[in-house]
């Protein structure tokens, strides 16, 4: 029951992001309209058409509960934020503008959330399995991250732009490049949706392409303990450097884990003494031969206290 009263409570902060999302034609709207009064025709038709679009797609991926929707969101609430900001040095009132740019960042740090997160990824769950979120690399989070969200957004309105104002060479060339771009920086935000640790019925699974090459069930009766971790602990570290409160994972005996193949670069920087990967999709590994014994693991859940409540309730702490 109380996961259910979980889940409901986290649904409500999803909704947050949905009515104030299907609000902005007539919060942010008439602003946007006024920054693109003084444009050209072509130039504003285009970025009309193109606001409307976004904001249709947008809204009907809120409402679609998926890893990949959930990087749909994140990527849209964020931007209209700078398409705000953008209005109001285009002629908007600034008053106006920054007050209802205020409250989309507000919005776009509850779509950023852990709660909003899990309500996503939850969407394609099965029967009475949980899926938790890893939280990603602290490296990552600081740099490349926000990039390859920039250039995602970039990618795809940069092309259409350039083209309505008629710059037609350059407009083709930042079509093709920026939507390739755009492609290769959604593929690689949508591969950090798809690092769980996930209950299920007979255990644990450890999902997470950049700490194990294969997923990793754990099951009930080979699970010793499960809680915060010692600052001395030797667990093997499956974190990648991620900040905030590192679960330890204790097993009855030792398992066996395959790391994922690494590329050369890969290898550089570990000898370098920098172990997070870099920002980039899953892809299909050839099997690797390297193997590690583990006793205990260290993680990094989005939501460290659900997933300690989580394990007592299923018997797993």
């Amino acid at each position: 029951m109380g996961q259910v009263r979980g889940l409901w409570g986290d649904r409500v902060w999803a909704w947050v992001v949905r009515v104030w999302w299907a609000a902005l034609p007539f919060t942010a709207g008439p602003m946007l309209a006024d920054g693109l009064h003084e444009t050209a025709a072509a130039w504003r038709s285009t970025a009309s058409v193109g606001l409307w679009v976004l904001w249709g797609v947008v809204l009907v991926g809120s409402l679609l509960v998926h890893p990949a929707t959930l990087v749909i969101v994140r990527l849209a609430v964020p931007a209209a934020v700078v398409a705000l900001v953008w209005a109001g040095r285009q002629g908007a009132d600034w008053g106006e503008v920054a007050l209802v740019a205020a409250v989309t960042a507000a919005v776009a740090a509850v779509a950023l959330s852990a709660p909003v997160g899990h309500v996503f990824v939850n969407g394609i769950s099965y029967g009475d399995e949980v899926r938790l979120l890893l939280r990603p690399p602290a490296l990552l989070l600081a740099g490349p991250v926000p990039v390859a969200a920039a250039i995602t957004v970039g990618g795809t309105v940069s092309g259409p732009l350039l083209l309505a104002a008629e710059h037609w060479a350059i407009g083709v060339a930042v079509a093709v490049a920026g939507g390739a771009m755009a492609v290769v920086g959604a593929r690689s935000l949508h591969s950090l949706t798809r690092r769980w640790l996930v209950f299920v019925p007979a255990g644990v699974v450890l999902h997470d392409h950049l700490a194990v090459q294969d997923p990793v069930l754990l099951r009930r009766r080979a699970v010793a303990g499960f809680g915060p971790a010692q600052r001395e602990s030797e667990a093997l570290d499956l974190t990648q450097g991620a900040a905030g409160l590192i679960l330890e994972l204790t097993m009855n005996q030792p398992i066996t884990l395959s790391p994922p193949t690494k590329r050369k670069s890969s290898n550089r920087r570990q000898e370098e003494g920098t172990s997070t990967p870099p920002l980039s999709p899953p892809t299909k590994r050839k099997s690797s031969n390297r193997e590690v014994q583990a006793g205990a693991v260290l993680i990094a859940p989005s939501r460290p206290g659900q997933t300690i409540t989580l394990a007592r309730k299923r018997q797993l702490a």
